[in-house]
């Protein structure tokens, strides 16, 4: 990175790196405000349930967090997660506590087919979390390749809020993939999903993007933040 970008850049990211224990501790506060909310819209009765969607699970971090806020006992869960190395880790967190519905597809803006891309095979394992859709998406880090032999389906997440919203009185999304994020909110604030979200957890990339592409992502960042907050939903940026 320091041949590639320079130091400042290096300094940029490692910046970043030493803030994470600040960021998850203000991260913790809000959605700990947010599901007091949510737990509010649900009601007295245990037939009001929740729905949370959570796409970019990986092995299964981004439940075991929000899993403490957004509980069992109200909630039933989604996870999203088109590496199929990740989805035995997936399958070991099922419990006769949780409602839970696992989808080995990628989250995108339609139904079909992409190729998953990753980073080179000396930096990579099986569950690696940067796993996308977007081949560009960690063009900052390094150079994405290919990472598995089979394409993965893809679905239209912002069909998924429609389909699912008329059975839940609160639907909560979490979002981490890998760059894809733009075009999926951009999609949903087009489609006007976006207003049937009580709350959103979005993890941008614009950080890890190359040069040409940050400050553009960055300005698209602020204009999502922006049309979410305006439709009413809390957003907040995932780790």
């Amino acid at each position: 990175m320091l041949r590639t970008e320079g130091l400042g850049r290096f300094l940029q990211l490692s910046a970043l790196s030493l803030s994470e224990p600040i960021r998850t501790q203000r991260l913790h506060r809000r959605v700990a405000v947010d599901a007091r909310q949510a737990l509010s819209k649900l009601g007295e009765t245990r037939q009001s349930r929740g729905l949370f969607i959570d796409c970019g699970s990986n092995i299964g971090q981004g439940y075991k967090f929000f899993s403490r806020y957004y509980t069992l006992d109200r909630y039933d869960y989604v996870l999203v997660e088109p590496n199929k190395n990740c989805l035995p880790h997936l399958q070991a967190l099922r419990s006769e506590k949780a409602a839970m519905e696992i989808i080995a597809k990628a989250a995108s803006v339609k139904d079909g087919y992409a190729e998953l891309f990753g980073p080179p095979p000396d930096r990579s394992e099986p569950t690696h979390e940067g796993c996308s859709i977007v081949q560009s998406h960690n063009a900052g880090l390094y150079q994405s390749q290919p990472f598995a032999a089979d394409l993965v389906e893809t679905f239209s997440l912002s069909q998924m809020v429609r389909d699912r919203r008329g059975l839940y009185d609160v639907v909560v999304l979490k979002l981490d993939v890998e760059g894809a994020e733009y075009d999926i909110l951009d999609d949903m604030i087009r489609s006007g999903t976006h207003r049937d979200l009580h709350a959103a957890y979005v993890e941008f990339h614009s950080h890890y993007a190359s040069n040409s592409e940050r400050r553009n992502n960055g300005a698209v960042e602020r204009k999502i933040m922006h049309e979410f907050r305006e439709a009413g939903t809390r957003i907040s940026r995932w780790i």
